[in-house]
């Protein structure tokens, strides 16, 4: 089941890795280096031309980053 959260549209987002696959809590992924972390939640875009946010565990620091860094997305479903 893939990650959601309400945008500032006010409309649900899911996150989606490049494949178009959903990404879900403690989803295994890599970043654009190589270094793997695990998704542990993320937060929607909050106005048009923003990418979102995804929250992570990993060695560099865990915390808040683009999804692009992992070549993930987030897309609205609702």
């Amino acid at each position: 089941m893939s990650i959601t959260s309400t945008g500032g549209d006010g409309r649900t987002w899911a996150l989606y890795d490049k494949a178009g696959n959903p990404v879900g809590i403690n989803a295994r992924v890599k970043s654009f280096r190589g270094e793997s972390a695990v998704v542990i939640g993320g937060k929607a875009p909050h106005k048009e031309g923003s990418e979102g946010k995804v929250w992570v565990d990993w060695e560099p620091g865990d915390g808040e980053y683009y999804p692009s860094v992992f070549d993930l997305r987030w897309e609205r479903v609702g």
